[in-house]
């Protein structure tokens, strides 16, 4: 499963995208403990050190465009990213 990284994932991790060897579907709590051993820079300022939830305001989004809800897995196919969202003020 490939995953892009936006912002601050991207600069911890050093690359745009990491490929996790999991099938899909997939839970949320799989995908980060894959995502943590695969880009383990991420945690604790992106992925909690429980590894079972994202640090604000990091978001995992599906397609760019959409969270995932809750009970929903997560495929290859909802091309998964995740990204800062920075507020202004």
């Amino acid at each position: 499963m490939k995953v892009e990284l936006y912002g601050m994932a991207r600069a911890l991790a050093g690359v745009a995208h990491v490929t996790l060897p999991l099938d899909d579907p997939v839970a949320l709590n799989d995908f980060l403990r894959a995502l943590a051993e695969a880009a383990p820079a991420l945690v604790p300022d992106v992925i909690a050190p429980s590894l079972d939830a994202l640090v604000e305001p990091n978001l995992l989004l599906l397609d760019g465009r959409r969270a995932l809800r809750a009970g929903e897995t997560i495929r290859c196919e909802d091309n998964p990213c995740v990204l800062f969202l920075a507020s202004g003020g």
